[in-house]
């Protein structure tokens, strides 16, 4: 049988979280699948998944239509489509087999996202988490972010001031500086969800999802329950609300998810579960 696969969303931690099920289905079925993404991840995907194709058949016999909501895992709502036992399983990306591209020791980070309520809102976090890493460790960030800034014209999101900024490079030249980084840290975004394909150790400072939204192996978790948290699973989301905060918006609750975590916070995390040589 020939199965037609179609993701409806462009998102690329979506299609991260969904391309593993689908491997598994194919080679549990041998069915003929063609898993219809966004175009400029096929690359990503096409070499290391040879069992699936990812242009439009000419004819198929089922079509599986793909929706991603944000009440259950990720995966699971792929595992789920296709009639699979849910089980988590880390995806695989191909990689740019080149030198380090850097010298000194470094790590990655993603710092942008798709509204305000993904980033890490605590004032001035970013900078000094990196200086406390510079300090102890002698380690580089390097951003790997699309965009340098990024947000509405009341909130722009800026590289912090201390990382090499890689901003715009593809996202094959950014799993290259991923698979030489000593970690990656970021928010709840597709790059997070990327180097987590490519092997990384992912430091994810996230507190507007739930524990068990995102992937759960090899990822330090930094989050705070001892306040309001974890609505992008609970609420309905306005995708044209940058500054969508269901339950504080215009109070000086809003964002506290992760205006709540400190820099030291996340520092100490990484301290105390990274070993850095």
């Amino acid at each position: 049988m020939i199965i037609k696969i179609e993701l409806t969303t462009s998102s690329l931690g979506d299609t991260v979280a969904s391309i593993s099920q689908v491997d598994k289905y194919q080679k549990l079925t041998n069915h003929t699948v063609h898993f219809i993404i966004n175009a400029k991840y096929v690359d990503l995907f096409k070499p290391v998944y040879p069992n699936i194709n990812f242009d439009e058949p000419v004819r198929y016999d089922e079509l599986k239509v793909l929706h991603v909501n944000l009440d259950q895992p990720l995966e699971k709502y792929a595992s789920d489509l296709l009639g699979l036992p849910f089980e988590e399983t880390c995806a695989k990306v191909a990689t740019v087999i080149k030198d380090r591209p850097i010298k000194e020791k470094y790590f990655t980070i993603s710092i942008q996202s798709t509204h305000q309520g993904r980033y890490w809102n605590a004032k001035k976090g970013w900078n000094i988490l990196l200086n406390l890493l510079k300090q102890r460790y002698g380690l580089t960030a390097v951003c790997v972010d699309m965009y340098n800034s990024y947000g509405t014209k009341d909130c722009y999101n800026t590289v912090p001031s201390g990382a090499i900024d890689k901003t715009g490079i593809s996202l094959l030249e950014s799993t290259h500086y991923m698979n030489h980084a000593e970690f990656h840290i970021g928010t709840s975004n597709g790059l997070s969800w990327l180097a987590h394909a490519v092997g990384k150790k992912v430091v994810l400072i996230t507190n507007v999802t739930k524990k068990w939204c995102e992937f759960t192996t090899n990822v330090i978790r930094i989050d705070n329950e001892s306040v309001c948290h974890g609505c992008l699973n609970e609420k309905p989301f306005d995708k044209y609300d940058w500054n969508w905060c269901p339950n504080h918006k215009n109070t000086k609750r809003m964002f506290e998810c992760t205006t709540s975590i400190s820099p030291h916070d996340v520092f100490d995390k990484i301290k105390n579960n990274i070993t850095i040589k």
